[in-house]
């Protein structure tokens, strides 16, 4: 019965290595897959990063663009409103030319 006794221990420790050795090659995958994962999520936070800092500049070179042109609208405008001003100050210069002289040298 020893040599029985001592075969089943021997198949036990035997067992008992083996199961040792997947539960270390299952945690040596594991860390693998987990770094594996972790290259992924950072690459794909590095791309969704790199994809709202370009559409933030499309998006700001966008609302510049608009506002350059909504400025020289407005600016045209204005020039437009000094000019229409001018021309009729201009058209009615002699007449108060005329008015002045009349009120001052009687």
């Amino acid at each position: 019965m020893d040599a029985q006794g001592d075969n089943l221990l021997k198949r036990l420790v035997e067992q008992e290595r083996t199961l040792a050795d997947k539960v270390e090659a299952a945690q040596t995958e594991a860390q693998a897959i987990v770094a594996e994962a972790r290259e992924k999520a950072e690459a794909v936070a590095a791309d969704a990063r790199e994809r709202a800092e370009r559409i933030a500049r499309e998006q700001r070179d966008a609302g510049q663009k608009e506002a350059d042109a909504e400025r020289s609208e407005i600016v045209a405008g204005a020039e437009s409103a000094v000019a229409s001003v001018r021309q009729a100050a201009e058209a009615r210069r002699d007449d108060a030319v005329k008015l002045v002289l009349e009120r001052v040298l009687p």
